[in-house]
């Protein structure tokens, strides 16, 4: 599934990027072009994988016992 995602928006981008120029007659720039298409599936990977990534599930398991030592610390009035 997570390789599905940037593929399919890495398509999307150089399509919409395509219309874009054809509907200003301009000439496709393949090098924006294969910028705009690989960026864009490498931003869509990153953010898959980062949403369904299991391993980020385990540290905030890790993390979460930690937390109400690490609210105590912003209970009270600030003395300067």
């Amino acid at each position: 599934m997570q390789v599905y995602i940037p593929i399919a928006i890495a398509i999307t981008c150089f399509i919409l990027y395509a219309l874009d120029r054809r509907s200003n007659q301009e000439p496709i720039d393949w090098f924006s072009a294969l910028k705009v298409t690989v960026l864009g599936g490498a931003m869509a990977g990153g953010v898959s994988f980062a949403v369904t990534s299991t391993e980020i599930a385990e540290v905030v398991k890790n993390i979460q016992p930690e937390l109400p030592q690490v609210q105590e610390m912003f209970v009270g009035v600030p003395t300067f």
